[in-house]
């Protein structure tokens, strides 16, 4: 089968540190599970086509993005444009005329001739972004004496459920990637002896950084050498609020956790007390943690005393 090339055309500007996302980065879709159907519509873009086309599930997922450091210096001055988050879809449209296509982007002014309409990309309601709010996870309600109560129209968070459903990815190599954030984070393990081991590894606040974080990176634990203590944000992100059995996390985070056990083959996190990295402004001594048993995140963490530790790279 031969594959037909997509030419997209994008107006855009010479990209500077903290300019507008004017460009769209897209990607072809493995999978979207929406159910197959066809629609019809009258498409407007370089002249009137009615009675197309439009078929589900989409192919391509576009997002704004940036491009820098173009090597070598293209010989086009480019525009700008601002475009949104988009779904994209296989389109067949009837036969027609269409006329060719002038434009200047930054890799130089040409006259390109269009074949048929192949996708149609439909703006999303919200951008589509690789860092999106993880949703607490909580889906029961309850009433002011504690009893469960059905949760519709009570406004409560198990009614609501606010944010981005609670996704992990385990990935076979000791870590675990949080799909909302794009966090990647260290599996702990259990009596195992190792630098992840969750009765080996309680650290006071200088030795998270100097002993626990600096050993992996010097190891480059999963090939990785950007190992950090999280902030206290980033940590609090993957607690599961409906867990009411410590630990308060999915079990991305606790499971297979028999004693003794690897970051290979089991996830582990104690009920107790993990370090961040952010201090207490106010009372500087100390600094934030998070209690994996009661969803606890306080400032009272001081620093010379021991909490146990778990490691995070990237940025969300």
């Amino acid at each position: 089968m031969r594959l037909l090339p997509l030419l997209v055309i994008v107006v855009s500007a010479t990209v500077t540190s903290g300019q507008t996302k004017d460009h769209l980065t897209c990607y072809r879709l493995a999978r979207d599970p929406q159910t197959h159907a066809t629609y019809t519509a009258d498409l407007d873009a370089l002249v009137p086509q009615p009675g197309c086309r439009i078929l589900v599930p989409a192919k391509m997922a576009c997002v704004p993005t940036t491009k820098s450091n173009v090597q070598p210096t293209p010989p086009g001055t480019g525009g700008t444009g601002t475009p949104n988050s988009f779904y994209c879809y296989k389109v067949k449209c009837p036969h027609v005329v269409l006329p060719t296509i002038t434009g200047e982007d930054q890799f130089g002014s040409r006259i390109v001739t269009p074949g048929s309409a192949r996708l149609l990309c439909a703006p999303l309601a919200a951008p589509l972004t690789g860092c999106l709010m993880p949703a607490t996870g909580q889906t029961t309600c309850w009433d002011s004496s504690g009893t469960v109560i059905p949760c519709s129209g009570t406004g409560q968070d198990g009614d609501v459920r606010a944010g981005a459903p609670l996704a992990y990815i385990d990935n076979g190599d000791g870590t675990v990637t949080d799909a909302n954030t794009g966090l990647m984070w260290e599996k702990n393990s259990q009596n195992d002896g190792s630098i992840h081991d969750t009765g080996n590894n309680a650290r006071t606040w200088d030795e998270a950084f100097s002993v626990h974080v600096a050993g992996l990176n010097t190891m480059g634990f999963a090939g990785h050498s950007d190992w950090r203590l999280p902030n206290v944000r980033e940590l609090a992100s993957i607690l599961n609020y409906e867990n009411a059995s410590p630990p308060t996390v999915s079990p991305a985070f606790n499971n297979n956790c028999t004693s003794p056990c690897t970051v290979l083959t089991c996830s582990c996190t104690s009920a107790t007390d993990y370090w961040s990295s952010t201090t207490h402004a106010l009372v500087p001594q100390n600094a934030f943690t998070v209690h994996f048993g009661d969803a606890g995140v306080v400032g009272n963490g001081i620093k010379t005393t021991s909490a146990l530790v778990r490691a995070v790279r990237g940025s969300p």
